[in-house]
């Protein structure tokens, strides 16, 4: 009787302990865009950058209408319009300012623009927030998790 109230509190400590681990990830990841359109992995940049870095893994619409790969196209820099959306790292170097809270710019290709954002992470949900003069949007993607 022992053995088996061991072997059951271990299972409920084991699946307990992996539960946690999965809901605390942090923001470190696979994140859905804000309308589904793409998705993105957070990961610490490699030295010699600090902080956080985000790159586009996946887009819903991946080729053009001549089947080629979407390409940067809108980038004020003419060099860099050829460059392929998924692969290109949006952001580098967030910072974190306080618990679940970053400071960064994130590159909208749609645009071609940076922003900078106020980030927050609440559970499986993550907040960007930005503003140009007196004007102020936000995003919300959503933690990715397989289909």
């Amino acid at each position: 009787m022992l053995a088996i109230r061991s072997a059951a509190s271990a299972l409920v400590l084991f699946v307990s302990t992996g539960n946690l681990c999965a809901q605390d990830q942090g923001i470190l990841g696979l994140w859905t865009t804000d309308k589904g359109k793409g998705l993105v992995e957070i990961v610490r940049c490699a030295p010699p950058k600090q902080g956080l870095c985000g790159t586009i893994v996946w887009i819903s619409e991946p080729n053009d209408k001549q089947g080629r790969p979407q390409t940067d196209k809108a980038n004020e820099n003419a060099s860099l319009r050829n460059r392929p959306i998924v692969g290109l790292q949006i952001f580098q170097g967030w910072r974190e300012v306080g618990p679940n809270k970053w400071k960064g710019a994130v590159y909208d290709p749609e645009d071609g623009r940076d922003y900078d954002v106020d980030i927050s992470l609440a559970g499986d949900r993550l907040t960007l927030k930005g503003c140009i003069a007196f004007l102020c949007d936000s995003d919300t993607w959503a933690r990715y998790r397989g289909q």
